[in-house]
Order: structure tokens, then sequence, then C-alpha cells
């Protein structure tokens, strides 16, 4: 998806079922703003970049969870840590919690302002 450089926004491919060729996209709210990622985010783009550096030059095709394909995404796929708390994030407990704890801070200051 190339990003246009005038506008920041990403041109994509319509789907099938729209008359639309291409879309324009709003790009996310870290692009060209490293310093809008939370430290995880951080942790886990280093991760994929320092297993993608490591795997460069690997050539082939590799069998990998039943699916022929290319060892290089098979070695970066091996290599980065995946799953729940892996760069330092929230558990799903935690962040249900914190959401919960916030919603009820926001009703009580709605309730207050009445």
């Amino acid at each position: 998806m190339p990003v246009s450089p005038e506008t920041g926004l990403i041109v994509a491919r319509g789907p099938p079922w729209s008359r639309r060729k291409w879309i324009q996209k709003a790009p996310p709210a870290w692009y060209r703003n490293a310093d809008a990622l939370s430290v995880p985010q951080k942790k886990a783009c280093i991760a994929l970049g320092e297993a993608a550096h490591a795997a460069y030059g690997t050539m082939g095709k590799t069998p990998y969870k039943g699916i022929s394909m290319p060892a290089v995404a098979v070695k970066v796929a091996i290599t980065v840590p995946k799953g729940e708390g892996a760069h330092g994030g929230k558990s799903k407990e935690k962040r249900r919690s914190d959401a919960h704890t916030a919603a009820r801070a926001s009703l009580d200051a709605l309730k207050a302002s009445i």
C-alpha cells in the first residue's frame, strides 16, 4: 500500500464489489511520529526488524503449519516472540479491568455534572 508523501494518505485497491478501483485511507496514528507508539509496540517493531534482518539471504520454501511458505517468512515467524505479554503489554484481564474502572469513573463524572 503506497503512501502519498504530500497528504500522508494510504492508497489501496478497492474491494471487488466496489466501483472504485482505488481508495484512500487515513494513515495510522503513529505515521511519521514514532513517539505515538507505546513501549510494547516499539519492542514488537524492534523484534520484527531484528528477525527480518537476521533472516536476510534465506531462500527457498518451507512447510509451516501445513502451508508451503517462503523460508524467510517461516524463519521470522519462528523467531519473533508472540502471545500475550511477549513484549510487555497488558494481559486481556488487565486491559478489561482498566476499561471497567475507566467506565465507572466516567459514569461518576457524568452523575456529578447533573
